[in-house]
């Protein structure tokens, strides 16, 4: 990482150790708009993507993308819906990565099902992947593993390219394979795992399964499988309301409408009461100072490709 990178995030640091609420990230939702349809996506399950405004238009993205970096955002991820979907008026989402980097931002990222174009412009993408051939296609559609290993084998990328996996009913007895399957791709640098964020309610997991997952995922990881949730953020992982212990102000997001929150859209719902996002655990140790996650997970989710 660059000394001025260092010195910016260490700045962002000690100010929130004195109560600034700067936030560190900037999460945009910019469309709802996707190509598949999975069995745990809360977009769909709610019905939200048909009502109302679905999609925020190239200045409203810019806009928030300068108003949030001069409150002190450094990191943005674009996400949806499947965001390399997104389109306005003759822009396409690679001209929205590009107004992040020119604008300042220090790490751009984006999340994809993989089945449709990868823009390299970013510093690092993340791919879903749900299991084994089988298990994946089962969540997230037919043909959809075959395709996003194509995907990738054909992307060049000069960024990271890691996978998250969203822990449910129909996966969670598949963590190794998935770890297997990364650990052997030499164009992935790792996984992430997290819970599902209910809803839908029916696939979530209970309590205890999530604790027998996450001891297996911490076995793994010892043993030097590319598990790239920090030491610290796994043992968090098991804890399900983070209503009272959330880091909110760390991330900002802006949704399809237009509104803004500071802090998870999610906060004061009953599904934050389940939280089953890694983040989380990773903003309230960095928040923290803890020097172990900072660490683990800078060179990644903090750092330029350039």
């Amino acid at each position: 990482m660059a000394v001025g990178d260092m010195l910016g995030y260490g700045k962002w640091w000690i100010g929130s150790l004195f109560g600034s609420k700067a936030p560190l990230v900037n999460t945009l939702i910019i469309h709802y708009e996707c190509n598949l349809r999975c069995k745990h996506c809360s977009i769909h399950s709610s019905g939200i993507e048909g009502m109302g405004k679905s999609k925020l238009s190239y200045e409203e993205i810019t806009d928030d993308l300068k108003y949030q970096f001069g409150r002190g955002a450094r990191i943005a991820y674009f996400e949806g819906g499947e965001p390399t979907m997104w389109s306005d008026r003759g822009k396409d989402f690679g001209d929205l990565i590009k107004a992040a980097k020119d604008i300042g931002y220090k790490n751009v990222g984006y999340t994809t099902n993989g089945t449709t174009k990868f823009f390299t412009g970013s510093d690092v993408i993340s791919v879903s992947l749900d299991g084994p051939r089988e298990i994946n296609d089962l969540i997230r559609g037919e043909g959809v593993f075959d395709k996003l290993m194509e995907n990738i084998s054909a992307t060049d990328f000069s960024g990271s390219i890691y996978a998250n996996m969203v822990l449910q009913k129909d996966n969670i007895d598949h963590i190794e394979e998935v770890a297997s399957t990364v650990r052997d791709n030499k164009k992935l640098a790792g996984v992430i795992f997290n819970f599902i964020t209910p809803p839908p309610y029916d696939i979530a997991l209970t309590h205890e399964e999530k604790k027998a997952a996450i001891e297996k995922i911490r076995e793994l990881k010892k043993k030097g499988y590319p598990v790239l949730n920090s030491k610290r953020g796994l043992e968090l992982l098991a804890e399900e309301d983070w209503s009272k212990k959330c880091p909110y102000h760390v991330t900002v997001f802006i949704v399809p409408d237009g509104s803004h929150f500071d802090g998870c859209p999610m906060q004061n719902t009953p599904s934050c009461k389940q939280c089953g996002f890694a983040a989380v655990r990773e903003y309230y140790l960095i928040k923290r100072g803890s020097v172990s996650t900072i660490s683990e997970m800078s060179s990644i989710f903090a750092m330029s490709k350039k």
